[in-house]
């Protein structure tokens, strides 16, 4: 699935890389369920996971959580009248892609409390045309419908604690080797390990970005300018890693292993001329001292590199995101929730 690939790839690029990867211990007493990990792809290159208990206990969730339920965005959804709360009933997040151009697919898979029933009952009720439940491989198989008749998109319950969700080929393989222990890139499943047991939210890579992007796009890129001269060194980016840790300060960290130690120190020196780009944008901020300030903490990022690799890290206190949430007169929290369904 395309939009899947392209949607992991464009997160790797906005936070561009994760922590360098050391072998310490689990100070989550966390990793990715091997419930989970059994279903993804043999061949995946990239995935990306979210504690979603750790996240919503830490103060930023606690604090999101509540604006949330003031602003009612909690209690007049889809999920609330099904008896559904994604904050609450949903505990881990893993998804996965092969990134790979000849065999476009993805995996979003969760473990929570689902309410399959009341889900079949209202996908199947005569206001949802579109959409067809079934059955295969011992789960319940919701499948989305184009006006052509075809199968667009599905997710699938094997029971009622486990989603599956992605393009139909994508979701019916996942079934398969649901039952069986599955293995990917011994590599890349130590990064996934290492990650999950010390990040909340985290992605990893075994992929490198240009075989991220369509091969026809090579003709369309500027041949001069600044754009010229950073794409190669993102394309040439070999894999990428990143994770995030909520506390009292959230604490954001990368890395990006370029295919030569040239490029490395290139892009280290490209991402500090971004950085003083805007860095400058923040003289321009005096109507939001929030917004300054938060910009002004990007220039507190460090950028290290060590052969091919570039490191960064940057802690931003807690207490600062949400003066910035609460100063910002546009976003989820000023959206008027949806109705109730009846």
């Amino acid at each position: 699935m395309r939009q899947t690939t392209l949607g992991l790839s464009l997160a790797a690029a906005l936070l561009l890389g994760g922590s360098a990867f050391a072998a310490d211990p689990c100070t989550n007493s966390f990793s990715v369920d091997p419930r989970l990990m059994n279903l993804v792809m043999p061949d995946a290159g990239i995935l990306a996971g979210a504690n979603v208990t750790s996240s919503v206990a830490s103060p930023l969730g606690r604090f999101l959580v509540t604006k949330l339920t003031a602003s009612g965005h909690l209690q007049n959804t889809p999920f609330a009248a099904l008896g559904f709360n994604p904050l609450q009933d949903v505990t881990e997040i893993l998804a996965a892609t092969s990134a790979s151009q000849s065999s476009p697919g993805g995996l979003v898979m969760m473990l929570g409390t689902f309410p399959v029933d009341k889900l079949s009952a209202l996908a199947t009720s005569g206001s949802n045309k579109n959409w067809q439940v079934g059955a295969y491989g011992g789960a319940t198989l919701f499948t989305n419908l184009s006006a052509k008749g075809k199968a667009t998109i599905a997710f699938a319950f094997p029971n009622d604690s486990m989603l599956i969700a992605g393009d139909l080929n994508s979701v019916q393989a996942a079934i398969d080797r649901s039952t069986g222990v599955n293995s990917i890139d011994p590599a890349l499943a130590q990064r996934v390990n290492h990650f999950s047991c010390t990040e909340d939210q985290w992605f990893t890579s075994s992929a490198s970005i240009a075989s991220l992007f369509p091969a026809d796009t090579s003709s369309k890129e500027p041949t001069t300018g600044p754009l010229a001269q950073i794409a190669p060194l993102l394309k040439s980016i070999q894999s990428f890693s990143g994770g995030i840790k909520f506390g009292d300060t959230i604490a954001l960290t990368g890395e990006a292993v370029e295919n030569s130690p040239q490029n490395a120190n290139a892009l280290n020196a490209v991402i500090r001329l971004g950085l003083l780009m805007v860095g400058s944008v923040s003289s321009n901020q005096k109507g939001n001292q929030e917004l300054a300030g938060l910009i002004q903490l990007l220039q507190t990022m460090q950028i290290t590199t060590n052969g091919s690799n570039v490191d960064l890290s940057l802690n931003i206190p807690e207490s600062q995101v949400e003066s910035f949430i609460n100063s910002t007169p546009i976003g989820i929290f000023s959206i008027r929730p949806a109705a109730n369904i009846r």
